[in-house]
């Protein structure tokens, strides 16, 4: 929760950031156009000036326009505006920059938690003996991903398909993998799974269905060491 207020906050003053910074960019085209007389009726001159009414609102009548000839003029209220625009746009950037910072640190913390957290859980190696004759040695290592798997198997059927997956503590199971044995029945692969060993309760391979067949037949599963 932590994690998503930092984002969201950041992501909240970017956009702020971003209108100023396009602001400035107005107001610093309408001081030159003014100050080199342009033509007020073109239509990008036109445009630039109604961009910027509204950033200019509250400067308005601070500063008497300097008029430099028949058509310039030197209008020091934007250029007091785009001064204080530049500073809010500077305390935008400070925020930003310490906002990323807390994030940094706020990841690397939720990080090393889970790192911690896979550390403190024992690698798993589980035998397994299904029907059929189809065995298999299954070796399960925590990392702070997830979980890293170690899968030699034999007596499967080579025609067909295997799921291998982990079930959580809730009961839904994630697939890490599905494989095809040899023409000799056998599988020895290595996968991985962002399910938490810490989180799984059960180990296991299924048959997965033909075209026709309503459901799996689970040939080898086990259940783990809580």
């Amino acid at each position: 929760m932590k994690t998503t207020a930092i984002k969201i906050g950041r992501g909240l003053l970017w956009l702020v950031y971003i209108w100023v910074a396009i602001t400035l960019v107005l107001l610093f085209l309408s001081f030159i156009l003014q100050l080199f007389g342009a033509n007020p009726t073109a239509g990008f001159v036109d445009w630039v000036y109604r961009s910027t009414e509204r950033a200019m609102a509250p400067f308005r009548g601070i500063f008497e326009s300097v008029t430099l000839s028949d058509q310039s003029v030197l209008d020091v209220s934007v250029l007091f505006a785009m001064i204080v625009y530049g500073f809010v746009a500077l305390g935008l950037h400070v925020g930003i920059e310490w906002l990323t910072r807390m994030l940094r640190a706020e990841e690397g913390r939720q990080d090393l938690a889970t790192a911690q957290a896979a550390a403190s859980t024992p690698r798993q190696v589980l035998q397994l003996t299904g029907a059929g004759g189809a065995t298999a040695t299954a070796i399960l290592t925590p990392e702070a991903w997830g979980t890293a798997i170690q899968l030699n198997a034999s007596g499967l059927d080579p025609s067909r398909s295997y799921s291998v997956w982990l079930e959580g503590r809730g009961g839904g199971r994630m697939s890490a993998a599905t494989f095809q044995p040899s023409t000799a029945g056998t599988a020895g692969m290595s996968l991985t799974t962002s399910v938490a060993l810490a989180d799984s309760r059960t180990f296991g391979v299924t048959l997965l269905p033909r075209p026709g067949e309503q459901a799996g037949i689970d040939v080898l599963a086990s259940q783990l060491a809580s």
